[in-house]
C-alpha cells in the first residue's frame, strides 16, 4: 500500500482532467494518492471552499478506503510464502 500526500504537477495527465477547481485552484491543492501495486485506489483533493470544509460534508470514502485496505492486506498476506 502506497499513501502520498502529493502536488498537482505529479498528477497524472489524466488525473489531472479530474480535478476540481475550487479555492485558489487546483494546481495549488494537495492530493492524497493511495495506491496498491500500481492501482490508484483513491485519488483525493483538499481543494474545497471553505463552507464545504465541513463536518457535515460527505466524506464517508475515508471509511471506504481504510475498509479497501483492509481487505486488500487480508488478500495479500494469504499469498505469503509460509515457513
Amino acid at each position: 500500500m502506497k499513501v502520498e500526500i502529493i502536488g498537482y504537477s505529479r498528477l497524472t495527465d489524466k488525473e489531472k482532467l479530474g480535478q476540481p477547481n475550487n479555492g485558489s485552484g487546483k494546481e495549488y491543492a494537495s492530493y492524497l494518492k493511495v495506491s496498491h501495486m500500481g492501482e490508484v485506489l483513491e485519488l483525493a483533493s483538499d481543494a474545497m471552499e471553505p463552507e464545504d470544509c465541513t463536518f457535515g460534508r460527505d466524506l464517508s470514502w475515508i471509511v471506504n478506503l481504510v475498509d479497501k485496505c483492509y481487505e486488500i492486506g487480508r488478500a495479500d498476506s494469504h499469498s505469503l510464502p509460509t515457513k
